[in-house]
């Protein structure tokens, strides 16, 4: 989703003609979505729901310093963070930077409820996906709108992922389950207690709930996965984020 607020804007105009250059990419995809929010922005003060998108757009900068995702998307109640590798960072060190971009959202998050003064949505549901997205750069009229785009079934399924996750949860798709799962020892730390990432099978309800789910391939729809940090989060959100049978 592109934003772009209108109302009173002076269009910068360029010269030559307008057209579209296209290329694949592979990419690690993070949808981050809060829980609840529709409800709870309908209740709460406009202060406080300002408050709490401007921490949010905050929380996205500090992670592009900390993990160095490469684009975003504002998505009003949550946001899209792109990893795409290249050179320098191959889809291993996206996929890593992703895993420890999903659990310092969940944290931070945690931490900032407790600041806030006020009630706040529970948490992030947060969706992981990985493959081949289509990086659009386009050439208009106006300078305004020449911003690079993302689009694919990457970008798609991180969507449908999350809202299988329950708040403070993250749910991975069947790709970057098969990744993770063939290189536990380099992506799950299983022989790092205080750092331990467990993957684990979907409930039924879930399974129920992806299988009518349109747009996900057939094996999103049965082999996704959920993904936990179980030591640190039993001290901190106290909750599998695994939607219940």
């Amino acid at each position: 989703m592109r934003a772009m607020y209108t109302k009173g804007v002076n269009f910068t105009p360029t010269s030559g003609e307008s057209k579209l250059s296209g290329s694949k990419a592979d990419v690690v995809v993070l949808f981050a979505d809060l829980r609840g929010f529709s409800t709870w922005s309908n209740k709460a003060e406009i202060a406080n729901v300002a408050e709490l998108i401007k921490a949010q757009y905050e929380r996205v900068i500090q992670v592009c310093n900390d993990f160095h995702h490469h684009f975003h998307k504002f998505l009003g109640d949550g946001f899209l963070l792109l990893w795409e590798a290249d050179a320098e960072m191959n889809s291993t060190v996206c996929l890593k930077h992703a895993l420890d971009a999903a659990f310092e959202i969940h944290k931070k998050y945690w931490y900032l409820v407790k600041e806030l003064g006020f009630d706040a949505p529970v948490g992030y549901g947060i969706g992981l996906s990985l493959g081949q997205a289509i990086r659009i750069q386009p050439e208009t009229f106006i300078k305004e709108m020449n911003e690079v785009d993302f689009l694919g079934y990457p970008l798609n399924c991180s969507a449908r992922m999350q809202s299988l996750a329950e708040p403070y949860g993250t749910t991975v798709c069947s790709t970057t389950a098969a990744t993770l799962a063939a290189a536990s020892d380099e992506f799950l730390y299983p022989n790092v207690p205080a750092f331990l990432r467990r993957l684990k099978k979907p409930t039924p309800a879930a399974l129920e709930k992806a299988k009518g789910m349109k747009g996900l391939k057939p094996e999103d729809r049965t082999n996704f996965l959920y993904l936990t940090w179980p030591n640190s989060q039993a001290v901190l959100w106290k909750v599998d984020g695994i939607p219940d049978c």
